[in-house]
């Protein structure tokens, strides 16, 4: 993945690439998170989770949306993100 290599930038091409129908699927808007949290925009990041999405391909204890949450915010994981499988 482009954002693991650290190219955030070319993650942000791919991401602006993808056909409207996928790009507002859940999955690519906390991708889209990620990459702008990438990018030091933390305030952008903010407003997607803020504007509320929904990964629905999402395995069963993954902690992805509580780890890019912590990133972002220190406030609480709001409890429509908050999947986790264990106490906070």
């Amino acid at each position: 993945m482009l954002l693991a290599a650290g190219r955030p930038a070319a993650a942000a091409g791919a991401l602006d690439g993808l056909p409207s129908a996928y790009a507002r699927r859940g999955r690519f808007q906390l991708l889209r998170a990620q990459v702008l949290l990438a990018q030091g925009e933390k305030a952008a990041a903010r407003a997607l989770f803020d504007a509320g999405f929904d990964v629905d391909d999402l395995r069963e204890g993954d902690e992805v949306l509580g780890e890019t949450w912590a990133a972002i915010s220190r406030e609480p994981l709001p409890a429509r993100y908050d999947f986790r499988m264990r106490p906070a």
